[in-house]
């Protein structure tokens, strides 16, 4: 938690109760030594949440709670006290019944008489259950029954002592492209049971083209309104466009007395220019528009719902920080993607923070369309990177967070399961630990090792290559997880795990796959995970409705889209697979995906000049040209800087168009390129300037439609190109001569190649010819003695060689190389 928050609920709870906590026994040889007791004036939600403890406690403990009620209650009253503090005897002041974003506070507290499980409000009560249930040791890691692991002891007893508040009141992971209905439910409980829910729901969704439709007739009477016909984008600057959505807005919140807030977020995309509207004239940016007409409804609301507050997004072009003060009721949700104006995120939040009071975040823990369910490739399963910003979210004021994400809890789930403890309480930053390994203890027991070596495999910060060998490794560690435990529960959360690498596989091999072979390995794709939807393992949504729309070579026939309805759907079968199909799976799985003679490492992508390494050494490299779409990296120590170079187009064809370099500063919080520059294709040397005034790596991107375009870059300026599995460069025209370096300690230098060439070690000595003889693959030779923290060579190289087991960054010479900064902080050590 917060220090401000971590400080008032320390006082508070001093003051709360007399009594110091004690250890309580609920239960004794299957016997309930207390009953649950609520005011006879408890509101369903109250009772449900009470009944709800009754049947765990009987679950975990054989022994049966009774459901009381009494006319009067107190913190102190006999039993397990159950309620909302409005509902207790004589009142507990210390809770803020009338603030909004107090009403997730609860109180948990061992007694002489008894247990006080107390809320500020029915929701407060439910996370009571759930945290209390939590503490006697109940997990639902990942929705649905296989995923919830309820302990059994029929002796229970507890001493705690806890008032709780949430670092964020909204804490929500959602699915962008939606759940399956029959997956909701699920999904549903498992927000409540790690109370990854929203205290305070906040709107934030593009709001101005549902306000149009409310009021269509309105604004067919005033174009002025927009900001030209059919933008989507108002005129703030009218006056009679301020009343209107004063108007719409108040009449939302009579019709709906439940919502918490409404969204006056702009329709997506452009459309902000205008001849007409004056509110270019008016205000500074875009963003002062947007905020200006939160603002105004903000103020009106306000005077007759002071409860009630309004989300914006501080995204795409109203993602730059406004210039004026914004109303302490409206909430701006900072997008971590898609923003505009070269802002850092660090920039973002810092000028935001100055205007606003509060601060919601817009993340994105999961897009379909970005990492399509495979190992390590989203936010959400990179644990480094959710201990981190959630925390840092945190302290720069954020206190909403909304995260989109997928129904894929096979590569996510324990990110997701980590990233709603730590939104609850920001300071398990420094659990994260603790809780992987209470959750490889509770949900696979005697298999613990193996798959706390599964989850590093996968984990997003260990950048997992999609590969033969990943896959085989993970059936590898599956299978010995299964023959680590004759536990049943375990068994069939390593089944679900099992058929997540099936998925993993045949998602591979359709990637893979060309021609009518296309189209087959789609449609297995399609039907194999419609059959393991209710796993939650992958977004079979999301991949049944977006993949087709993307892949132009493949396609579903008529009356088997995602629409269509088993049993009219051919793909579509519901059939569970059986325990030896799954097995069947592991033991092909295994045979078929061979397992390389080294192990793959993954490194950072912050690269950083090698200045503290005093590289030497290395034959002198070189290569002729690029060729499609390449990008190698660069370094800008002072900035404004230019970086300047020379550049031959058309050296190929000369018909494909321009070549086009672009700047993408590693600092922009986007990425977003910052100078663009186009070479005639006519072999003719152009000078190319690329202008930024952001300090550190850049990345610039070469596309020439495959025209060819050779480079000729001032030695010793940094120049670098990745060369792994999933990007390496098209050096085209020849034989191309790059070195690479091997960090100290590393035994086997090893990669992939589809090409020949020589690799020469730190001495300059051939260890290895890659000639016709050898096929093309993957390839490894030994570290010799002495070899190791030294400049190796990729000499005379055609075609492609990645690199594997060292930082697959490859450049001229050593004063050119770039590397991830870990590895210069590590070997600049020693």
């Amino acid at each position: 938690m917060n220090i401000f928050f971590r400080c008032m609920i320390c006082a508070l709870a001093m003051t709360l109760l007399t009594s110091a906590a004690n250890a309580t026994k609920l239960s004794e040889n299957g016997r309930a030594l207390l009953p649950i007791v609520v005011s006879a004036q408890a509101s369903e939600g109250e009772k449900a949440a009470a009944q709800v403890l009754s049947d765990y406690l009987k679950r975990i403990s054989g022994a049966d709670f009774k459901v009381e009620t009494a006319a009067t209650l107190s913190a102190t009253s006999p039993g397990i006290v159950l309620g909302t503090a409005a509902r207790m005897t004589p009142a507990i002041s210390n809770f803020k019944l009338d603030d909004p974003t107090a009403t997730e506070d609860y109180l948990l507290r061992s007694h002489t008489n008894g247990i006080a499980l107390i809320g500020a409000s029915e929701l407060a009560v439910e996370h009571a259950v759930w945290d209390f249930l939590y503490r006697l040791g109940h997990r639902q890691f990942f929705p649905g029954e296989k995923w919830e692991v309820v302990p059994k002891a029929q002796n229970l007893s507890i001493t705690v002592d806890s008032f709780e508040h949430p670092d964020y009141n909204s804490r929500l992971i959602w699915p962008g492209f939606g759940y399956l209905p029959e997956n909701r439910e699920r999904a549903a409980a498992w927000g409540a049971r790690n109370r990854a829910v929203a205290g305070i729901r906040l709107s934030t969704g593009h709001a101005y083209g549902n306000i149009i439709r409310r009021n269509q007739a309105e604004f067919d009477k005033h174009p002025e309104y927009f900001t030209k016909p059919g933008s989507g984008k108002f005129c703030v600057s009218e006056p009679g466009l301020q009343q209107l959505v004063i108007k719409d807005a108040l009449e939302q919140l009579e019709k709906n007395p439940e919502l918490q807030s409404i969204s006056l977020d702009p329709t997506d995309g452009g459309g902000w220019e205008s001849d007409s509207c004056r509110d270019a004239q008016v205000y500074q940016s875009v963003t002062d528009r947007v905020v200006t007409l939160a603002n105004v409804v903000a103020q009106a609301i306000a005077e007759k719902y002071p409860d009630k507050f309004i989300g914006i997004y501080a995204y795409n072009e109203h993602s730059p920080p406004p210039t004026i003060p914004v109303h302490p009721r409206v909430i701006p949700s900072i997008a971590t993607s898609f923003i505009r104006g070269g802002f850092t995120l660090e920039e973002l939040f810092a000028g935001w923070s100055e205007k606003a009071t509060h601060l919601g975040v817009r993340e994105y823990y999961s897009v379909s369309t970005w990492d399509r369910d495979l190992p390590g490739r989203a936010r959400g399963g990179n644990l480094d990177y959710l201990k981190r910003t959630i925390t840092d979210f945190s302290n720069k004021k954020a206190r909403f967070l909304s995260a989109e994400a997928s129904d894929n809890w096979g590569p996510n789930g324990l990110g997701y399961y980590i990233a709603a403890r730590l939104m609850w309480d920001t300071s398990e930053a420094a659990n994260v630990e603790a809780l992987t390994d209470d959750f490889l203890s509770k949900a696979f027991g005697s298999a613990k090792e193996p798959m706390g070596e599964f989850y590093r495999l996968i984990d997003g910060s260990n950048k997992p290559l999609l590969s033969s060998d990943l896959i085989g490794r993970m059936y590898g560690l599956l299978d010995k997880a299964r023959q680590s435990t004759q536990d049943a529960a375990v068994h069939a959360r390593l089944q679900d795990l099992v058929l997540y690498t099936r998925y993993v596989e045949l998602y591979s091999a359709y990637t893979q796959a060309s021609g009518p072979a296309r189209q087959a390995a789609f449609e297995q794709v399609m039907r194999y995970i419609w059959r393991i939807r209710g796993t939650h393992m992958v977004h079979t949504l999301a991949l049944w409705r977006d993949v087709a729309s993307r892949d132009k070579a493949v396609k579903f026939p008529e009356g088997a889209d995602y629409r269509t309805p088993e049993p009219k759907n051919p793909w579509k079968s519901s059939e569970p697979y059986s325990a030896q199909e799954i097995q069947t799976f592991v033991t092909e799985g295994i045979a078929n995906n061979k397992l390389l003679d080294f192990a793959s490492a993954s490194y950072s992508t912050e690269l950083v000049p090698t200045t503290p390494l005093n590289l030497t050494g290395g034959k002198p490299g070189s290569f002729n040209m690029l060729r499609g779409n390449q990008h190698f990296y660069t370094w800008v120590d002072n900035t404004p800087a230019t970086l300047s170079f020379q550049a031959t187009g058309g050296n190929i064809y000369r018909d494909r168009g321009e070549a086009k370099f672009e700047l993408f500063p590693a600092a922009e919080a986007e990425m977003k390129s910052v100078a663009l520059a186009e070479v005639a294709p006519d072999k003719t040397a152009h000078d190319v300037r690329l202008e930024t005034s952001f300090p550190g790596m850049h990345r610039v991107t070469v596309s020439d439609g495959s025209a060819g375009t050779s480079i000729t870059w001032p030695q010793g300026v940094p120049m670098v190109f990745e060369s792994s599995l999933e990007n390496s460069p098209n050096l085209a025209g020849g034989r191309w001569t790059m070195v690479f370096y091997v960090p100290k300690g590393t035994k086997v230098v090893g990669g992939y190649r589809s090409g020949q060439g020589t690799i020469l070690d730190g001495s300059g000595k051939a260890v290895l010819k890659l000639t016709d003889e050898n096929d093309p693959g993957f390839w490894s030779v030994p570290v010799a003695p002495g070899q190791d923290g030294k400049l190796w060579t990729l000499s005379s190289v055609t075609g492609r060689v990645m690199l594997m087991t060292v930082p697959p960054y490859i450049a001229r010479s050593g004063a050119e190389l770039l590397l991830p900064k870990e590895v210069v902080e590590a070997d600049s050590k020693g």
